[in-house]
């Protein structure tokens, strides 16, 4: 019993990440509007807690997207000059899956602690009670999955 019976990875992963001056809920819906109407299919979402009025949104989608994704930031760049946009291609997403997580803990502080061993930085995580997400930059991923298939004694399935 170790918390994961499944590890799955996907790759060329964009990330983007949108830094504000201003921490409206208004923004945020409006640019993830903005995506949705160019038919981009978001991953992950990660929102930092606001630093005063500084509020910083990150998400990921298949680099396929990047014609769409490129367009709609041009759009949101063009009604919200506050806000600084980062994008990040190729990347690597790796999902750490299991039912046992729901009632075990230290299953992140294992995952995240093989990584780190290894110098691997995570460029963003996501949780749930049954998973947890974690995106690498592409030169990490190999060493990442054979960290993390040796801690936790789990074969990686590609999707």
């Amino acid at each position: 019993m170790n918390g994961v019976s499944r590890i799955t990875t996907k790759e060329d992963i964009s990330l983007v990440t949108i830094t504000s001056q201003t921490s409206e809920s208004v923004l945020i819906g409006s640019i993830f509007t903005e995506f949705s109407r160019d038919g981009v299919i978001i991953d992950m979402i990660s929102q930092t807690v606001p630093q005063g009025s500084v509020m910083e949104v990150s998400f990921t989608t298949d680099s396929r997207q990047m014609v769409k994704v490129l367009a709609a930031i041009s759009r949101i760049r063009d009604r919200y000059r506050q806000i600084h946009i980062m994008v990040t291609t190729g990347n690597c997403k790796i999902q750490l899956y299991g039912q046992e997580m729901r009632e075990m803990n230290g299953v992140a502080a294992r995952a995240m602690m093989a990584l780190a061993e290894s110098g691997i930085d995570i460029m963003m995580i996501t949780t749930s009670e049954v998973d947890i997400s974690l995106i690498v930059a592409p030169g990490d991923q190999i060493s990442a999955v054979q960290k993390l298939e040796h801690s936790f004694g789990v074969k990686v399935r590609n999707r």
